[in-house]
């Protein structure tokens, strides 16, 4: 008896060593997560520039909860940090606000970030397909709708200079337009295509943080 008594002893020992172990483990992943992406919990972050519905959509360091209640958004089991889940959680965003039909073309948006286990956004990004022509004055109406709907802080010359920084206290902001060539077989009606890539940059500071 003595003995059966001593091998649960030992076996309850070696598995709350092991459980302690994969903790401190999965902690030290989503600290060298943070450190990558050099996100400051201490920090006071101003809203971005992306807006939804008339408002900044987000601030980072916010709670998801935080969110517009009309904006949509679910779960990824394929984001980025797939592996530190639940410390770390994915998300993406296919909101019909981030989407339109213009009469010289259209736009499609999808929204990737990410969030801490208290729900706190660390992470974003953005990406936006756009069916229509923005080298010549048909491209003047979409982008004043990516201006006035999405992004009021692009300047009047980013479709000419096609990248933009927006530097903040703590993050910067980075947009860019690119071409995509027609690769379909019908060369004879190609409509271009271009996708704007918006991402969030946290500074980092001396220490590493």
């Amino acid at each position: 008896m003595k003995t059966l008594l001593t091998v649960i002893c030992i076996l309850t020992v070696a598995c709350t060593n092991t459980n302690n172990k994969a903790i401190k483990i999965k902690l030290s992943l989503v600290d060298s997560a943070f450190l990558e992406e050099g996100f400051d919990t201490t920090a006071i972050y101003e809203p971005s520039c992306l807006h939804y519905k008339g408002k900044p959509l987000f601030v980072v360091g916010q709670d998801i909860k935080q969110f517009d209640t009309s904006f949509s958004f679910r779960y990824d089991p394929n984001g980025k940090y797939e592996k530190y889940f639940p410390a770390i959680k994915d998300y993406l965003s296919l909101d019909d606000f981030y989407s339109a039909e213009l009469s010289t073309g259209s736009i499609v948006g999808v929204l990737y970030f990410s969030a801490d286990s208290n729900g706190h956004i660390f992470k974003f990004v953005g990406g936006w397909s756009i069916d229509g022509d923005l080298v010549d004055t048909s491209g003047m109406e979409i982008m004043s709708y990516l201006h006035d709907k999405y992004f009021p802080c692009l300047p009047p010359d980013f479709k000419g200079k096609q990248t933009f920084e927006l530097t903040h206290k703590n993050f910067i902001e980075n947009f860019k337009l690119n071409y995509l060539p027609d690769t379909s077989e019908n060369k004879n009606d190609i409509t271009p295509h271009w996708s704007l890539n918006y991402s969030i940059m946290l500074t980092k500071k001396k220490n590493g943080m």
